[in-house]
């Protein structure tokens, strides 16, 4: 195979009365730039200087060309030779394997891991050492001091609201004589206005000690990982918390018993027929927010967490995560309803591992028009069930309103904000969902339970084996859920939950899943065992093999 050949360049210019030819040989590949060849030639040949310009670009061109043509002739005939064997391939691996690695070692950028990244393998490592209780002990400290700042503003912030009450009120009662309607509209707007103040400052400075609290507490893991390295002696602040944490009392009867007791039943079961997979299921009975909210119980006057955020913390880097599904309106803020008091929890302590939740809902925001234009593009498709898009569903209104350059979320759609600071969940599911799931006409191809679907496929693809699923799609009891409503809704989120587990498990990891179902507090004790009783019926149990001896 020649690694180069020889070629006759042509060129052709016309000056006022005659054409001129220029005919000269050259190397393929050329050695030299076009450039300094084209001036070789004006100089040897006497070409005119207006001439100089076009037989560069023609000469690139006639160059390129030729020396795609002899780099194809000769890749054609290598893989021939290889095709026939008078090459061996097993010998042509060996002589590429040691060039390739060492141009990859002189030219390629080696990969650095990031702060964040050095920073999760170090926790990783010392939350499994003896400093796991230490750790935990400091997030305490830290959760304490962001605990009293919270009741400072709460404080803050009813008194004012107490002042500017007593303050409407007397314009009120005063309407007419001392104050006039422009008054009452202008006390109105300052008070709102001096509320917006007092919140923008409680908001800052809470902000400002989370991350504080977050730098101090990374160069705080920082420091012990290095000084667990060698023998060097621990800061006297690390001394500290080890004897606090050594000298602890051991609990009394009843400060070991917990607060609020919860319905609970567990069951174990098998998905399929051919391929059997083994599943645990957990039917609660609690506030959603429970499984956020920490709950640590006091030993000697020193509080101890439970052993769920034990838990929690260790499998935090792990293939081991817990999901939790919420349901929300359509709106990306904290401001009202059970958004407002997860919001106010994610609050309470600070988060060492992610940006905080009002940081994730704006980078979701910002996400937004670009995921209604990935949906919108792959809307076409025949597999619309598979795509992990913004929505899971589609209408005509939906349509219309993504035609129309609407970018807001709809009824199924959901989006997941990622904790560390939390009980028992590390990824949170916002499903957005609205009134029609409280009627009893629902279908399983209801948007919020395609939601469901997809949500439970993105726990099979990424390690998330614990997920808790509101079963009747609803944090609270109402008037209008009646025995036979739940009864029905439930049997429904059953066999959904057990068809789209049997369709994951085909094609995904055989890795054992534990989904909780669970039902809002206030449900009676007997609705919650008709329920449960109700499972075995759905899903295959797995019963224990009983021998009997003679």
């Amino acid at each position: 195979m020649p690694h180069s050949i020889e070629k006759d360049f042509t060129y052709s210019f016309d000056t006022k009365t005659t054409t001129s030819s220029l005919k000269v040989p050259l190397t393929v590949p050329l050695h030299i730039s076009a450039k300094e060849f084209v001036s070789r030639l004006v100089h040897l040949h006497n070409l005119p200087c207006f001439v100089q310009q076009d037989l560069e670009d023609k000469l690139e061109e006639f160059v390129a060309k030729e020396t795609i043509q002899l780099h194809d002739k000769n890749a054609d005939d290598a893989i021939q030779k290889v095709k026939t064997g008078e090459i061996d391939s097993d010998d042509l691996i060996r002589q590429w394997l040691p060039v390739y690695s060492q141009e990859l070692k002189s030219y390629a950028k080696p990969y650095q891991l990031s702060k964040d990244e050095k920073f999760a393998e170090v926790y990783h490592n010392l939350i499994h050492s003896p400093a796991l209780e230490t750790l935990l002990n400091l997030e305490h400290e830290y959760s304490l001091g962001v605990d009293k700042l919270t009741r400072e503003r709460d404080r803050d912030l009813q008194h004012l609201q107490d002042k500017q009450r007593a303050d409407m009120d007397e314009a009120l009662q005063n309407v007419g004589s001392i104050y006039k309607d422009e008054d009452i509209n202008l006390l109105a707007q300052k008070q709102f206005e001096n509320t917006q103040i007092v919140e923008g400052k409680w908001s800052s400075e809470l902000r400002a000690l989370h991350e504080q609290q977050k730098n101090e507490y990374r160069e705080w893991v920082f420091q012990v990982h290095e000084d667990s390295k060698g023998k060097a002696p621990l800061p006297a602040y690390v001394q500290r918390l080890r004897s606090l944490s050594s000298t602890l009392p051991d609990a009394g009867v009843d400060e070991r018993q917990a607060h609020v007791t919860r319905l609970e039943e567990s069951f174990t079961i098998h998905l399929g027929a051919q391929m059997k997979t083994t599943h645990n299921l957990r039917l609660l009975c609690t506030d959603i927010l429970d499984l956020c909210r920490h709950k640590p119980h006091t030993v000697g006057g020193m509080v101890i967490p439970q052993p769920q955020r034990l838990q929690t913390a260790m499998s935090l880097y792990s293939n081991n995560l817990c999901g939790l599904i919420l349901l929300a309106d359509n709106r990306l803020n904290s401001y009202t309803g059970i958004k407002q008091k997860f919001a106010q929890i994610c609050d309470s302590s600070t988060d060492f591992h992610f940006p905080t939740l009002d940081s994730q809902l704006q980078t979701i925001e910002q996400q937004l028009p670009k995921a209604a234009e990935v949906k919108a593009k792959k809307k076409g498709g025949n597999d619309d069930m598979d795509q992990l898009s913004l929505h899971s569903t589609s209408s005509s209104s939906s349509e219309e309103k993504e035609k129309s350059g609407d970018k807001k979320l709809h009824s199924g759609d959901f989006y997941l904000t990622k904790h560390s600071n939390l009980s028992e969940v590390h990824v949170v599911f916002h499903v957005v969902s609205d009134d029609n799931l409280r009627t009893s006409d629902i279908t399983s191809r209801h948007p919020v339970i395609l939601s469901i679907r997809n949500i439970i496929k993105l726990c099979f693809r990424y390690d998330i084996n614990t997920l808790t699923v509101p079963l009747l799609l609803t944090h609270e009891m109402s008037e209008e859920m009646t025995i036979s409503w739940c009864m029905k809704r439930a049997e429904l989120m059953f066999k959904c939950v057990k068809g789209f587990m049997i369709e994951m498990a085909t094609y995904s990891s055989q890795e054992s899943k534990t989904i909780q179902f669970l039902v809002p507090r206030g449900l009676s004790e007997e609705l919650f065992h008709q329920i449960s009783n109700m499972i075995p019926t759905i899903f295959r149990l797995s019963n224990p093999l009983v021998v009997k001896s003679n």
